[in-house]
């Protein structure tokens, strides 16, 4: 024991690990697998640049494509529009109403939820 040099790297033998005892037992834990609906939604929600009458804006991925397609279906897009009011119907039914995103001309009127009965 007189020849061993305590040192960098190099601890007292007395505080050394002894022969069979591990430092880390159980390991490092496994990675837990990602679920489908929390990756898109971080796709959605994260923040990404765009240009608006020349100047540079950020907003999420979302909040964009809804953008683009209000645009698709101001200028005749049927398509959009019908995603649009998808959208706007998903909303209602699972109560986050949000702004009203398209008015339609002559239509029923939205519908109430009276929730507190």
């Amino acid at each position: 024991m007189g020849d061993y040099k305590v040192g960098y790297g190099k601890p007292p033998q007395h505080s050394q690990f002894k022969k069979g005892a591990c430092a880390n037992p159980f390991g490092r834990p496994r990675r837990r697998r990602a679920e489908i609906g929390v990756v898109v939604q971080s796709f959605l929600n994260a923040k990404t640049e765009y240009r608006e009458k020349g100047r540079l804006r950020k907003t999420s991925r979302l909040e964009l494509a809804i953008k683009r397609h209000i645009a698709s279906a101001l200028s005749g897009d049927i398509g959009s529009a019908a995603m649009l009011l998808k959208m706007r119907a998903h909303a209602i039914e699972f109560g986050d109403t949000g702004p009203l995103i398209v008015r339609i001309v002559n239509a029923l009127p939205p519908l109430r939820y009276d929730v507190g009965e």
